[in-house]
């Protein structure tokens, strides 16, 4: 089974514009795909279907067999972490920890394994001297990280990444390389714009 299948997809934005048009495309699981496209292409678009965040107009999305259209946007994060390109779209909370506990709380993780995977991911992201602060006040990089970081703690069987190096230095870049690479081990499916 396909972990993503888009089958004959087109989506028609509100002010009309077609921003994906007919779009087959099958994704197995344990892939690492790259989407490249220039500004306007609908990469965007077409990650935002894989969560539910959007429906297509025409079409069927599909992940891991089961149709977009009968899942809710929760029920398709546990399984699709997405982080967005423009990290102010995605941050909320009042801090850096609460941030991170909004997923793991809601999709059931008990209090000792949030506390604990909260503090994996900002070890690992350098995040950890940023726990009390609100997300709005880190810099570009640091929101990125915490993007990824609040994605990466429930562990996602599909990671969907747009533009995840804006902002980060040289090794930061390798380490979402190497968050890759051991997302690929595992048989997990990665996309990146």
């Amino acid at each position: 089974m396909a972990a993503i299948e888009f089958s004959s997809v087109s989506y028609r934005m509100p002010n009309a514009v077609m921003a994906l048009d007919d779009i087959n495309l099958r994704i197995e699981e344990g892939e690492l795909v790259a989407i490249v496209g220039g500004n306007g292409a609908g990469k965007t678009t077409l990650l935002k279907h894989l969560n539910g965040l959007l429906k297509p107009s025409n079409g069927e999305v599909r992940i891991f067999g089961k149709n977009t259209r009968d899942s809710s946007v929760a029920q398709l994060s546990r399984k699709v972490g997405l982080v967005f390109q423009n990290s102010d779209h995605q941050l909320f909370s009042e801090s850096v920890k609460t941030e991170i506990a909004f997923g793991l709380r809601n999709f059931g993780f008990s209090e000792g394994e949030i506390e604990s995977r909260i503090e994996e991911v900002v070890n690992y992201y350098g995040l950890a001297d940023m726990l009390n602060r609100a997300p709005m006040t880190l810099s570009g990089g640091e929101k990125k990280r915490l993007c990824i970081a609040t994605v990466m703690a429930w562990e996602p069987s599909i990671l969907a990444l747009d533009e995840p190096t804006v902002g980060q230095d040289y090794m930061n870049k390798i380490k979402l390389r190497d968050v890759v690479k051991s997302l690929l081990s595992k048989g997990r499916t990665v996309l990146i714009v």
